[in-house]
This record gives structure tokens, C-alpha cells and sequence, in this order.
């Protein structure tokens, strides 16, 4: 039985994957500049052929302010319009499925697992519903 870990594979949608020490995932893209944000259901913000989604209530720290934010209520999303225009540095997501994106600018977004929706999506690559036991605490 092999141990080996995928280092940089392959996948479609823009993007590679890296198993990190912990259990989490880094995401390398191929085409880290911000290309537009689109608002409906979900936040998406678009990196070349990568799309990441945000279905739940996420975490966005920008110039040093913390907002706390919800695709769903669109008239207070005016903070994260002020990513663009940017460029991503690092993506990640931890063993528990929290994803973390920070940009050039020193902006940081977080977005925790939720119980009830799909909490965020990068191409093919998402968190399902945690279930309320399964969302990691304070």
C-alpha cells in the first residue's frame, strides 16, 4: 500500500491541487488575477476558467476592516466589491473543509463549512453541508 501524497495533480476547471501537512488542500490556479465578481444566489468571484462560488456567510477582511457578510443579502455585499481589482496569493482549504483565500493586497476571505447549504465551491471542488456536529466551534 502506497503512502504517497498527490503533489500539484492534475485537475481541469484552471487550477491544481496540493495536499498541505495538515489534511487541508492548497489550490494553485492557473490565472490568479480577479476577472469579475457576479452576485446572485451565491458571491462568485472568477480567476480565468476558476470560478469560486461563496454559498454561505463568510469572513472578509479588507484595509484592515473585518466584515462579516451573506451572499444572500445582497445590499450589504458592497465590501467585497472592493477585491477587484486583484490578485490571489494563496487559496487553501483546512482538514475540516474552512476555505481560505488571501489576496496581493494583504484582503483575506474565509468561508466555514455550513450545516445546511454548500458552503463554497472552487470549479469542481466543494463543501458539502457539514451538519451541525461537524462545524468546527469558535
Amino acid at each position: 500500500m502506497s503512502t504517497a501524497r498527490r503533489e500539484h495533480g492534475p485537475v481541469a476547471d484552471g487550477f491544481r491541487i496540493r495536499e498541505l501537512p495538515d489534511g487541508g488542500s492548497e489550490f494553485v490556479l492557473d490565472q490568479p488575477s480577479l476577472s469579475f465578481i457576479r452576485v446572485d444566489d451565491q458571491s462568485k468571484l472568477q480567476f480565468g476558467e476558476t470560478e469560486l462560488a461563496i454559498g454561505a456567510p463568510f469572513r472578509l477582511e479588507l484595509d484592515g476592516v473585518v466584515h462579516h457578510l451573506d451572499p444572500r443579502q445582497w445590499n450589504y455585499l458592497g465590501p467585497l466589491i472592493g477585491l477587484y481589482p486583484s490578485t490571489l496569493r494563496w487559496v487553501w482549504t483546512s482538514a475540516v473543509g474552512e476555505l481560505t483565500a488571501v489576496f496581493e493586497g494583504g484582503a483575506a476571505l474565509s468561508v466555514s463549512p455550513d450545516p445546511v447549504v454548500r458552503a463554497w465551491t472552487l470549479g469542481t471542488v466543494y463543501c458539502l453541508p457539514a451538519g451541525p456536529d461537524l462545524v468546527p466551534g469558535p
